[in-house]
């Protein structure tokens, strides 16, 4: 059917109507398309570009051979600047029709659109062949390298493929730092030689489903002037470079307030907390996660922080206290429960600084926190560039 793409939506669609509502994948705003419908909702069907008729300006030709077959990215046939300008538009939209709130965007952070990942999930078929998964499939797609992926990554990944992956591995997952670090996951293989195999190809560290590890067990990373240690199982930012630059929008904006007491929830290894130390007169973080906590506290000790302290308790079992300035945010993709939200109006500090990786969540949270607090500032960051996936920071302060 032919149709015309109008607007943005979050998940890498673009919405159109033509006798009813209809998710298009594959087209950009404006473009007119061929495209066929692949799967029917209740309100809205979904369909996939077959041809372009009428191509916008913005569309180029992706750089990568396995574009449209390997599932790691989607964006490769949108221009770098129009693909930020869509997550604009997305947020936009999100915290207008979810949110209920208008309001204007500042800058957007953005970072190279290339080589930024720090981590990468490797599958591995049956016969060995290692890369990513086909979308909407379990099928892996090989590939000579990843342009998203980190130029060591990348090295590591011709290594292994050229030695060879023993039968029975089905997963390899790799984290880059000062070293390089592997997590094996599978059954029935020899673990020794898979190890040889893996120190050959550049790992430093590796983790094996049976909680065998072998060498170096954490990566450190420079956290804006900071050491900060971090294990295979505890999260950290993939585009490491970005990151360091949202820190400095948030250190600078901190060090003009100079809370007193800033409660950090879903804190992690202190991603926030030891950067913004220097700025408060406490810091407690709160993390569910053993191991980030783990990681935290050893990044207290080996930074020499005095005025931070980690709790290590769900955030929806902690509560902030009165006497809290600042609360800083950075949920999982569901965003703020009914219970933390409850909280955080009781504890009522002056100032929210709420990261979030789901602009959905994140204007449905705004808007439930609107009788409270308003958007002081909100921006896009481009963490994840070639892909659909957005990172939103948002500053609130409390209305009265």
């Amino acid at each position: 059917m032919r149709l015309e793409a109008l607007i943005p939506l979050y998940g890498g669609y673009t919405l159109s109507r033509d006798d009813g509502v209809i998710f298009i994948r594959g087209a950009l705003p404006g473009e007119v398309v061929e495209a066929d419908v692949v799967e029917k909702k209740k309100d809205y069907s979904v369909a996939s570009v077959t041809e372009v008729l009428e191509p916008s300006p913005d569309r180029i030709v992706p750089a990568c051979p396995v574009f449209g077959i390997c599932g790691g990215c989607h964006y490769q046939y949108i221009a770098c600047n129009r693909q930020v300008s869509m997550k604009e538009e997305v947020v936009l939209d999100c915290i207008e029709r979810i949110g209920k709130t208008e309001l204007s965007l500042d800058p957007s952070l953005i970072s190279s659109p290339w080589h930024y990942r720090k981590r990468a999930q490797f599958k591995v078929s049956a016969d060995g062949r290692i890369g990513f998964y086909r979308t909407l499939s379990h099928e892996v797609v090989e590939f000579e390298k990843c342009l998203l992926l980190s130029p060591e990554i990348n090295t590591f990944l011709e290594k292994i493929k050229s030695a060879g992956v023993l039968p029975g591995i089905k997963e390899i997952h790799v984290q880059s730092g000062d070293v390089l670090l592997a997590s094996v996951k599978g059954d029935r293989f020899d673990t020794g030689i898979a190890a040889e195999r893996l120190r050959d190809a550049g790992i430093s560290g590796i983790s094996f489903e049976n909680g065998t590890v072998e060498g170096a067990e954490q990566i450190c990373l420079d956290l804006n002037g900071y050491h900060y240690m971090v294990s295979p199982k505890s999260f950290f930012q993939v585009n490491w470079g970005l990151n360091q630059k949202l820190l400095s929008v948030i250190v600078s904006f901190v060090s003009s307030i100079r809370p007193e007491k800033v409660i950090d929830l879903y804190c992690g290894a202190g991603n926030f907390s030891i950067p913004l130390s220097p700025f408060a007169g406490e810091i407690v973080g709160v993390e569910e996660n053993p191991v980030s906590f783990r990681d935290g506290k050893e990044n207290i000790e080996l930074n020499r922080i005095g005025n931070v302290r980690f709790v290590n308790r769900r955030v929806e079992d902690f509560e902030p206290g009165r006497d809290t300035d600042m609360i800083i945010l950075d949920p999982p993709r569901a965003g703020l429960t009914k219970k933390v939200l409850r909280g955080i109006t009781e504890a009522s500090p002056t100032w929210l600084v709420y990261i979030s990786c789901n602009p959905s969540t994140f204007a449905r949270d705004i808007g439930r926190l609107k009788e409270h607090y308003v958007p002081d500032s909100v921006r896009v960051v481009d963490m994840f560039p070639q892909t659909y996936h957005i990172e939103v920071l948002g500053i609130l302060k409390k209305t009265s």
